[in-house]
């Protein structure tokens, strides 16, 4: 029994090629060569009707008769498709002696030079189908397969759907976040999905949304929407962009100019990550790095002419300028800094200066400490909060933790004897909101806290993304680069 063989498109214009048989098969086989523009020799004793309706053809002769050994001479190929097995056998041992390649389209396929794969036209491309052995079905039900993906293939368009600070409050946004497995299982769903030749999902603290290159009908039809959890969602909770408007909006949003603090860079490093992460799960591959490397260009461009009119502050900066502006005395205050991601790092550098000690918490792996020459860090794993929170005067968390690094069951082991300050920057959050009700000497601060606190008094942000706007338009080669490699629709 053959189970392997090798693939080959043939060229056979012009070549000549033999077909013996009269039925419906042998009428299978004869087409596939016309369509190839070969010269077909098609013998038989007996010819089905449709068999002799091809003796117009240019490239045909029919001859009804038994086959002849001198027919197989100088051909490139043969089809034995008689009906009768020791016959095609018989054929196939006079290709042999004649050095010419033959295929038997019965039981005798095992013995045969080659078989026919099943195949897919979808001009301009050809697809074809093999199971290495008799498991034609097998073959059909792929071939079928992607005949459907093939037709949704010729619509496709750039589409972002996602929720973030401008519709949902954190609390609202909270549950739609995709953490742990939460994000494995929607990638798994969406890479179901029929239409969807590549996307990733950005989840970060502000937003959550997925990236896609998609067909027409899979744009339409809300099935992305249903798997992100939006389908009780209201239309002004949750935003569905796409063409041009998609390529829009992710220049925007890599530009920092849709981040709770415009202009922040953080989210530059979060989309490449998140594309990393894509490719990796093999979600993207060259369409979604072409529309997020225009973006990147884009947003540079956004970003040289917005950036001298922003007030710009990262959002561990603007947590610290809260502190500064709420805590006079945060010289004399020991931070507690949970998490030692990106944000983490950069709050406890950018505090070394500002803070009386730093305890610094992390899950596994220890952080690589800062320049430190008065010993002010201390580092623990997040198993050591307890006996460490009684020192910390205020605390930023800072990770991406699944559930809430500190709750109500913590209240004790707080400070009791001065007020202490919480900044939770993680989303999902990781300080439970309602330790802020226990006690007015603990508050809370989150995500939308801070923004709400924070107002720009230099900047009228409608006027910088109208101008971020103007700066797309001009660049709008970029999205047409895109739209004419895959002939995009808008």
């Amino acid at each position: 029994m053959k189970t392997s063989g090798m693939p080959v498109h043939l060229f056979l214009e012009e070549r000549p090629c033999l077909v013996v048989g009269g039925g419906k098969t042998a009428l299978k086989k004869t087409h596939l060569l016309l369509e190839a523009k070969a010269t077909v020799l098609l013998v038989a004793p007996k010819l089905d009707a449709a068999l002799l309706q091809l003796k117009n053809e240019a490239r045909i002769q029919i001859k009804k008769r038994p086959l002849k050994p001198a027919d197989i001479k100088e051909k490139v190929l043969v089809f034995a498709a008689t009906g009768n097995r020791k016959t095609n056998r018989e054929i196939l041992a006079l290709c042999r002696e004649n050095h010419v390649l033959c295929s038997c389209v019965d039981g005798n396929w095992a013995q045969s030079d080659f078989t026919l794969p099943s195949i897919l036209r979808h001009p301009p491309l050809t697809l074809s189908v093999s199971a290495n052995n008799n498991e034609t079905q097998l073959s059909k039900m792929v071939k079928n397969s992607l005949a459907r993906h093939l037709s949704m293939i010729e619509s496709a368009t750039l589409i972002v759907v996602g929720t973030d600070h401008h519709h949902l409050s954190v609390e609202e946004r909270e549950p739609f976040h995709l953490t742990g497995h939460r994000f494995e299982r929607a990638g798994f769903m969406i890479m179901q999905l029929w239409g969807i030749h590549e996307f990733m999902i950005l989840n970060t603290c502000n937003r959550v949304e997925v990236i896609a290159v998609v067909s027409e009908a899979t744009a339409h039809n809300g099935i992305l929407r249903h798997i992100l959890g939006f389908t009780a969602l209201k239309e002004n909770k949750f935003y569905l962009k796409r063409g041009k408007k998609a390529f829009e909006h992710l220049c925007l949003v890599t530009a920092g100019m849709r981040s709770q603090t415009p202009g922040e860079n953080h989210i530059t490093a979060q989309i490449k990550s998140a594309l990393e992460i894509a490719q990796k799960r093999e979600w993207a591959n060259s369409l979604l790095q072409s529309w997020i490397s225009a973006a990147l260009h884009v947003s540079k461009a956004i970003k040289n002419r917005i950036e001298p009119l922003l007030k710009h502050y990262e959002i561990e900066e603007l947590a610290l300028r809260y502190l500064q502006a709420t805590h006079p005395d945060l010289t004399k205050a020991t931070l507690m800094v949970l998490g030692a991601g990106t944000i983490g790092h950069a709050i406890v550098q950018q505090s070394l200066p500002l803070a009386k000690k730093i305890i610094w918490c992390y899950h596994i792996q220890p952080p690589t400490l800062p320049t430190d020459p008065q010993k002010k860090i201390q580092t623990g794993t997040f198993n050591s909060l307890r006996e460490n929170l009684h020192e910390a005067d205020v605390i930023i968390s800072a990770t991406d933790s699944p559930g809430h690094l500190l709750h109500r069951a913590h209240a004790p082991f707080l400070n009791q004897e001065s007020p202490v300050t919480i900044v939770d920057l993680g989303m999902p959050r990781n300080i439970d909101p309602k330790l802020d009700t226990l006690s007015p000497s603990i508050n809370v601060l989150d995500l939308d806290g801070l923004k709400y606190w924070y107002r720009r008094e230099l900047t009228d942000l409608d006027d910088l993304l109208h101008k971020s706007r103007a700066i797309i338009a001009q660049h709008q080669d970029e999205y047409q680069k895109i739209a004419t490699r895959l002939q995009l629709s808008d």
